[in-house]
């Protein structure tokens, strides 16, 4: 079955060359990015700060997060902040694929740094008007793939609260815009869970999501997401 996997992805190769989307030069059609690109590209040191929360400047930037343990890829400034739009607002499904490999390789570097890993990976859900709307979770179809499957738990968090676009608002005002907005139904006494997501701008609505996690028992609740917004971004 992987021969013929493999025979099918360089048949699609050959006919459909993929290109790095940095450089341009040709690539293999699951790869979105080349190995030069990919090490050149500026990512956290997670071998450094495998816990975001303990980097000083991270620390400061965002003081009263709920959740224990922050894992993050990069800031979000060019080229991850284009990419992600274009993802999520036009459903670039190409920029997938190079999400895909730079989150692999981040989760890789924590997962290698840290004594205890979560036990569930719990996808932050988008409220049901908005996901018809939109017509699929881009926090989904980044991460899903990129962790272990059967630990992954799409329906775990529930939006049950319609909330105004976060991006518009100011740090208080995305607070109260979130208040009681997720809740969680599964029990989880005593585990460690992480919440994903795809960019981290004040923390409200991973804290949010965190205190729902905490009232259904977890022990601890991890942040993963694919970006942190800088200070006056």
């Amino acid at each position: 079955m992987t021969s013929l996997k493999n025979q099918a992805t360089g048949i699609l190769d050959w006919f459909f060359p993929s290109f790095c989307v940095q450089c341009k030069i040709p690539v293999s059609t699951h790869v979105g990015i080349c190995q030069h690109c990919l090490t050149d590209l500026p990512l956290f040191d997670l071998s450094t700060h495998p816990n975001l929360l303990y980097r000083p400047d991270i620390a400061e930037l965002f003081p009263d997060c709920q959740f224990d343990h922050l894992m993050a890829c990069a800031w979000y400034r060019p080229p991850f902040d284009g990419w992600l739009s274009q993802l999520k607002f036009s459903n670039q499904i190409f920029y997938k694929n190079v999400l895909q490999q730079i989150i692999t390789q981040q989760v890789s570097t924590v997962k290698a740094h840290c004594e205890k890993w979560p036990e569930l990976f719990i996808i932050m859900p988008l409220h049901h008007e908005r996901f018809l709307q939109r017509g699929y979770n881009q926090v989904a179809q980044t991460w899903i793939n990129c962790l272990p499957t059967e630990n992954v738990k799409i329906d775990y968090l529930v939006r049950h609260k319609k909330t105004n676009a976060q991006s518009s608002l100011t740090k208080a005002k995305r607070i109260k815009n979130l208040q009681d907005a997720f809740i969680c139904h599964q029990n989880l006494e005593g585990k460690t869970v992480a919440v994903v997501d795809d960019v981290m701008t004040t923390g409200a609505t991973l804290n949010a999501a965190t205190v729902a996690l905490k009232k259904a028992g977890a022990k601890q609740v991890w942040a993963f997401v694919t970006c942190l917004t800088p200070l006056g971004h």
